[in-house]
């Protein structure tokens, strides 16, 4: 015990003596662990929405009404409804009229009065919209009844779905690459850090040299403050994303009724991650730092 005291007081007193320099540590850390949660996170998001979205994606039928095909008749699409029922690869049908298709419209766009006086009812055309066992069958649905007489256009909501994903995924490996390479800044300064330390003090690792002190003895207290300084900027750092994100998709929930968003468990489960990259790039960085240090 007695050891471990003089170790982690150590540790401390060096992080007193470079005060300065163990707050720029702990700051860099801080913004390399909150960039690196910050992508952890939107991945999450990323896949809790693709799963969602997904479930629910639907192919969507456009009927024809006189404006660019001939309108389709009442038996034609019964006859269209029955065969889209009877097909396997479809989960539900459902029709939705032009004055429906009005009022989903505005509901939709409640907050653009002038995009919605721009469309009257007879604007929008009636649909099917089919929700498919798997979505990827969308081509079976295409191949049938792209040529049926009243249908004017079919359309896969998946080609939306998959632009929007490839934006998301697109910023969620910037994210995370930026991480990694303030990550990789932060280990220069912490290994900068203990290297100035550890120059500071060869006086003292010398004699413990002579009296018979290991190589980790020497090493550990410059080790453990590096260490310290990592779990302080994942600490913090965590701290921020628990205080940010759950208020930032409070309010975007409220924005966005139909997209789910993650919550507080999501924020603490990347907490280990973030606390191990932390500490890891933390001892790495310093027992490279010591590495001519080891034979004084």
């Amino acid at each position: 015990m007695a050891r471990w005291r003089y170790v982690l007081s150590e540790a401390l007193g060096g992080l007193r003596r470079n005060l300065l320099m163990s707050f720029a540590v702990i700051l860099s850390v801080t913004v390399s662990l909150t960039l690196l949660g910050a992508g952890l996170l939107l991945s999450e998001q990323v896949d809790l929405a693709t799963d969602d979205w997904t479930g629910r994606v639907e192919v969507s039928i456009f009927l024809c009404d006189d404006r660019t095909c001939p309108a389709i008749t009442t038996e034609q699409r019964q006859r269209l409804q029955q065969d889209l029922e009877a097909q396997p690869v479809v989960a539900e049908v459902f029709y939705e009229s032009k004055r429906e298709a009005y009022d989903r419209f505005t509901r939709l766009f409640a907050d653009q009065p002038t995009l919605v006086e721009a469309i009257d009812v007879a604007t929008l055309p009636a649909s099917f919209r089919v929700k498919l066992e798997n979505p990827a069958l969308f081509g079976v649905i295409r191949e049938q009844f792209a040529a049926y007489p009243g249908v004017e256009e079919i359309v896969d909501q998946r080609d939306v779905l998959n632009q929007f994903l490839r934006f998301t995924t697109l910023v969620r490996n910037g994210a995370l690459g930026v991480a990694l390479i303030q990550l990789l800044a932060a280990g220069v300064l912490i290994a900068n850090t203990i290297r100035v330390a550890a120059y500071a003090r060869r006086e003292q690792t010398a004699i413990m040299k002579l009296v018979g002190a290991s190589n980790w003895y020497v090493r550990l207290p410059f080790v453990l403050e590096g260490i310290i300084a990592g779990a302080l900027g994942a600490a913090v750092s965590w701290g921020v994303l628990y205080a940010a994100v759950p208020r930032v998709t409070r309010d975007l929930a409220r924005e966005v009724e139909l997209l789910p968003f993650i919550g507080v468990d999501q924020v603490i489960a990347v907490a280990p991650i973030m606390l191990a990259a932390g500490v890891g790039i933390a001892a790495l960085s310093s027992l490279a730092a010591l590495r001519r240090f080891i034979h004084v």
